[in-house]
This record gives C-alpha cells, structure tokens and sequence, in this order.
C-alpha cells in the first residue's frame, strides 16, 4: 500500500483544521450556508440544514444520473412505485398494479396527488414522463431501462399501461426512483431543455419544491404543503455543495449543519466524538469498481487486464482506506442483493465459483509478459471530488502498478465531469461507483455486462460484448421463475469473470451524520432512495 502524496486537498484540510471554528463561516457563505438561518418555530426544527459532498450540475437525474442528483431530486419528484428499507417494491404514485401477462404492466394511481403547483396528478403525466426516457432517440440516463418498452398508455383516468416488446422478470423495477421520476405533462411541454437548471428547475408531487438552485453552491426547497404522504417536518431544507472532507466535520462541530452525507472511513473516530451527533452506518450495496475499455488498445488485450486485477490489494484497501468499512468485492451484486431470487447457500455456493484474482504481483508481472505491452504503458485514471476515498485506493493499486512497468496517473475531477467522462466511453480504464436504487440482483449485472449497453452514453462502460453472457442475461430477463433466473444471473457473472472486463474492489458502506437536533429511523441501504427527509426529526 503506498502512502498518499501531499496534494492541494491535503494542505487544505491541514488549514481548516489550524484555522479552528474561526475559519468556518467564512468557508460556509462560500458555499452558499448561512450563518444564522430561522431555526426554529413551535418548538420543531423549521430549516433543515444538509451538507452534500459534491456540486451537481442539474437537479435532473436522467441528464446527470449521480446519486447526489438523486438525494436531493427524490425530494421533489416521485416514482410510480418505491422501494422499501428491504429493498421489496412498494406503493407510491402507484397505490397497485398488476401484471396481466408476460409482458403488460398495469398501474392503478392513487387519488388526491398533486403536483407542488396545486395541478392534479394524472395518467396522462405519467405517461409522458415515462415517454421521456422509452422515446426512439431518447439519450437520457434512463433511456436503457425503457428499451424493450413497446407502448405506454393511459387506459383510464387514474390508469397506465405498459407492454413491453418481449418479457423481462426485471421490468417491474423500472418505473421505480432509480429510472423514473414523475412530473407533469404541461411542465415537460413548457419547460424542455431547461428542466434541472436553476431557470427550469423541477416540478414534482413530492413532500418539497425547489426554490432556488445554484449549481456551484446550494439548493434551496421549500416544503409542499399539499403532499400526499402528509405534511412534511420541515418548512425549508438548505443543502450545501461542502466538497472539502474537514470543512464538513468543521460544520457539523460548529452546528452548521444537521445532516451531512458521505462520512469519510478515516474521519469516522473524529465524527463520532462530536457530543451528541449520531453516525449511522449501514452497508449500501454499493459496488467500486476498476473498469476496462475492451475495445481500446491496451485493454482489448486479456492478459493487460489480468495483471491489473492482480495488482490490486483490494483486502489491503479495505483495511487501510476503508478502515474496515466496507466489503472485499468478488463480483458486481453484493450478496445481500439476491434475496427471493437466490437463498444464502445458493448465493454462497456461487460466489465461491467466480474467478478471482488475488493479489499478487508475480503472477501480474507474468501476465503482463504474455501481452502485446510486455515493456508496460502510460495511462490516466480520473476519480470523482466526492470521493476521496476512489482516490486513495487509485493511489495504492498505481504504486503497486510502477513494479510492474504501468504508469497510471490518478487524477481528481469534479464529479459532474466524471459522470459526464463514463457516458463517452472514451478512456481506457475507470472506476465505476454504483448504489442500488432497487432490490433486484440484475441491476448491475444488465447494466454493465449485458451487449446492448455498450456505444457511448451506454452503461457497459467496458465496452464488453460477448455473444454467450448477452444470451444468459436475455434468458434471465425472459424468466418468471426465480431459481431459474438467479442460476442464470449466476453463469453469466462466472463467464464474464474470466474475461475481466471489470475488477470489483469492495462493497460499500454508506455513513452519515445526524446532528445534535435532529434524528433519524429506518437509516439503511434505501434510506436516500425516496422522501428521505419525511424520516428525519427533531429531537
């Protein structure tokens, strides 16, 4: 494991710490905080006051699909159906729905929704929502979900049908947060291109709406006093952009603000010690992954790709980055994600037939040898600013990479930039991050293997296309039996494993700070895929 440079972050961080609370309001007003917000009224919070650790540049998830994107968007837009802390599907917009025959949907919407300009949900609305990403031509983030899609109707007042071009057992996932969220007819009409900027912004059924969005600084909601769900807790919610790890645990020492998300590993023992702040943990089935073009030179080539998968230390970068917070990753889907498809033992049994490649240098330097590269080569390896912590595993697997005779320069972006980079399919390695926006093992599987997704702003960001794991995901979708279907899931990771298309490198751990005034129930892998703040109190 190699140590970290000193970087511009790093003496940053050194500053703040120097600096003290003294330094904190002026770091904060050039985020867009406030020092001194309306706290209180009736003896409840009235401004919840929530630290992101990045920028987005939209607050529309399906042109910038990243899940701080999300965390901030599900408070304002809603899904057909949610997901519950299980990871079971749940009534939403949808207060039922049906599946007629292998492939018909029916959504039954529920009555008294309306939208946070006081116009009535209809089914018109979400059949033009869902149109937005099944269009022909349509290149939102979402659009890969809605492929198969043949028809989208609204067959009743309060009614939308779907069928689809051929059976797919994952489909009843689709209109879930992760790929839909609803908004009116009307706005998508008047507003086009804009929705998501800080002109256009975002309209939504939800428990709040957006006042004001500053993409470098802040967005402001304001509470929907009309939501269905009932009436949200608090008035406004102020988030602040606060990419710098130790100006977050500054603001959260200070009282700056209530919640902040993505509490570093290595932080943890500081943010624990702050009087009266509950850190809640909980594994996210979130996947981090090494990526690799396989249509581009060098990685095209099998045994480029094995020698770096034998570069990494992916049980060192656990321990060490990680601090133990998180997971060795054997594969794409986490274990925990396979239930009522696979049971424990089922799982158990497949994961130990994947391939691995363990760490071991030897064995990289030989398969190295055995490439067209056998003298090694230069590349460029980007991380997003929200996540140190890619870095510092890009930090350790490039050192290990110098033994070897591969230069890898690990490079910080912002995270709006990142996103946008794995949509061109242009670079010749990545890290991918991913978090589960549904309980079905097949998310990833689909998404970054399956032979339809690869061409630029497809999800296979390792352009890899092989003829027989295509074949298994498709009879995988094609299933309605469960055992079935996981055993096909199954061979599918098996063979794609021995080509390497990507090296998994640890299951993750979500953690997040609760403030001294505010709590929170049911904090979990799920927690932000929903109305998240309706599950926030004070207390």
């Amino acid at each position: 494991m190699a140590d970290l440079p000193l970087s511009r972050r790093s003496l940053l961080r050194s500053a703040a710490l120097a600096g003290g609370l003294a330094s904190l309001p002026g770091l904060l007003a050039a985020c867009g905080g406030s020092t001194a917000p309306a706290r209180r009224q009736q003896g409840s919070i009235d401004v919840l006051r929530v630290a992101l650790p990045s920028s987005i540049g939209s607050l529309d998830a399906g042109k910038e699909a990243g899940i701080m994107n999300y965390v901030v968007g599900l408070l304002v837009q809603e899904a057909l159906v949610g997901v519950g802390q299980d990871g079971s599907l749940q009534p939403s917009l949808a207060e039922s729905w049906t599946r007629k025959d292998a492939r018909t949907y029916v959504y039954k919407l529920r009555g008294g929704v309306t939208f946070s300009d006081g116009t009535p949900l209809t089914a018109q609305d979400a059949v033009a929502s869902l149109n937005v990403h099944a269009k022909k031509g349509s290149t939102t983030a979402f659009a890969y979900a809605y492929a198969n899609v043949d028809t989208i109707e609204a067959t009743g007042p309060a009614e939308v049908t779907i069928t689809l071009k051929s059976p797919d057992a994952s489909f009843a996932w689709t209109p879930s947060p992760g790929t839909l969220m609803v908004t009116s007819e009307k706005f998508i009409e008047a507003t086009g291109e804009r929705i998501g900027t800080p002109e256009g912004k975002l309209l939504g059924t939800g428990p709040y709406k957006v006042a004001e969005f500053a993409p470098d600084s802040h967005v402001t909601l304001e509470r929907h006093d009309a939501w269905w769900g009932g009436r949200a807790p608090f008035r406004q919610i102020k988030i602040d952009f606060i990419p710098e790890e130790s100006t977050r645990l500054l603001a959260m020492r200070g009282d700056q603000v209530d919640v902040a998300l993505n509490v570093p590993a290595e932080q943890i023992d500081q943010w624990q010690a702050i009087p009266d702040v509950q850190l809640k943990t909980a594994a996210d089935r979130s996947l981090v992954t090494l990526a690799f073009n396989t249509s581009k030179k060098p990685w095209n080539d099998v045994h480029v790709r094995k020698a770096v998968a034998h570069a990494v230390d992916r049980a060192g970068i656990v321990r060490s980055v990680l601090r133990g917070h998180g997971k060795v990753a054997t594969t794409i889907p986490d274990p925990a994600q396979w239930g009522g498809v696979l049971d424990q033992a089922e799982v158990t049994s497949l994961y130990a037939s994947i391939p691995q490649y363990e760490f071991d240098l030897a064995k990289a330097k030989a398969e190295l040898a055995q490439s067209a590269t056998p003298g090694g080569f230069s590349d460029v390896l980007t991380y997003p600013s929200s996540g140190p912590q890619l870095g510092r595993a890009a930090l350790t697997l490039a050192e290990n990479l110098k033994g070897i005779g591969i230069t890898l320069e690990v490079k910080e972006v912002p995270l709006e930039q990142w996103i946008a980079d794995l949509g061109k399919h242009a670079s010749g390695i990545y890290l991918g991050w991913y978090f589960a926006t549904t309980g079905d093992p097949a998310e990833y599987v689909n998404q970054l293997l399956h032979g339809s997704a690869t061409g630029a702003n497809g999800t296979n960001i390792a352009e890899y296309d092989n003829a027989e794991v295509t074949r298994l995901l498709d009879d995988a979708k094609g299933g309605t039996d469960d055992a079935a279907r996981g055993k096909l899931l199954g061979e599918a990771l098996v063979k794609a494993a021995a080509d390497v298309p990507y090296q998994p490198l640890w299951w993750g751990e979500a953690a997040t700070a609760f403030g001294k005034a505010v709590t929170a129930d049911g904090f979990g892998p799920y927690f932000f895929v929903g109305p998240w703040a309706s599950k926030v109190a004070a207390r």
